[in-house]
């Protein structure tokens, strides 16, 4: 019974440390993963200054830009973004990403720049508390059989 008793601890030790070890998403290092985060993304890959082929911030060795006067860029990604956001005066706007676009004006303001942005995909909901509850109620079952195996 002591035997049962440690196995049982040990799974619902594994259990605890299954489920803390959930990955989640921190308000960001850097401007644009905050910038990413507050429009729906999960980090930001680069930020390009208008007119600058070369990134601001990030990495941006799998992106290529092209800009024409500020009011409108042509960029090409490999991977694909998972979305663009350009700043224009005071306002931001959420573009779609992909592997490429073009990215006009959505104001009377040219645009100071642009930040692409990438997204985790998300794990469905019952992952983790499934892969616990298989653990939680195997546990009992296996510690019983390692008992009886040494008896």
């Amino acid at each position: 019974m002591k035997k049962m008793r440690q196995f049982f601890i040990m799974g619902v030790i594994a259990i605890l440390v299954v489920m803390s070890s959930v990955a989640q998403v921190s308000g960001g290092v850097g401007s644009i993963d905050k910038e990413c985060i507050r429009y729906g993304f999960s980090y930001g890959i680069a930020k390009y200054q208008c007119g600058l082929t070369d990134p601001d911030e990030g990495n941006g060795s799998t992106l290529t830009v092209l800009w024409t006067n500020c009011i409108s860029v042509d960029w090409t990604a490999d991977p694909e973004v998972a979305g663009v956001l350009s700043k224009e005066g005071t306002s931001t706007y959420k573009h779609l990403g992909g592997a490429s676009g073009t990215v006009v004006n959505s104001s009377k303001h040219a645009i100071s720049h642009i930040t692409f942005c990438g997204k985790i995909p998300t794990v469905p909901e019952f992952g983790t508390p499934a892969i616990a509850l298989a653990i939680l109620l195997t546990t009992p079952a296996f510690a019983y059989l390692m008992v009886k195996k040494r008896e």
